[in-house]
C-alpha cells in the first residue's frame, strides 16, 4: 500500500489498526481513496499472476492453476468485496 500512495488513515483502517493522534481523529477515509486502493491493488494482482504466469503457465496448487489456465482462456473477473463495517 505504501508504493500505491495510500493515505495513512486508509492503511491503518485496511490493517485493522487504531491511531490515537489528533490527526488521525480528524482524517477521514473516503470512497475516492478506497477506489484508488482497489485499482492500484488490482493492477498489482494482474501483474503478478502474468509474471507467474509467464514462469510456468500450470500450477498443481488448484485455485492458482484455475486462475492461470483461465486467465488465457477467457478472462477472468477477480471481484474484491468492502469489509461489511464499510458498507
Amino acid at each position: 500500500m505504501e508504493e500505491l500512495g495510500t493515505p495513512a488513515k486508509l492503511a491503518d483502517e485496511r490493517m485493522g489498526h487504531a491511531d490515537g493522534s489528533v490527526q488521525a481523529r480528524y482524517t477521514h477515509v473516503t470512497a475516492v481513496m478506497r477506489a484508488r486502493l482497489l485499482d492500484g491493488l488490482t493492477q498489482l494482482w494482474e501483474a503478478a499472476v502474468a509474471e507467474r504466469r509467464a514462469m510456468a503457465p500450470r500450477s498443481p496448487v488448484a485455485v492458482l492453476n484455475r486462475l492461470l489456465t483461465e486467465e488465457t482462456e477467457s478472462a477472468v473477473e477477480i471481484v474484491s468485496q468492502t469489509s461489511p463495517k464499510h458498507r
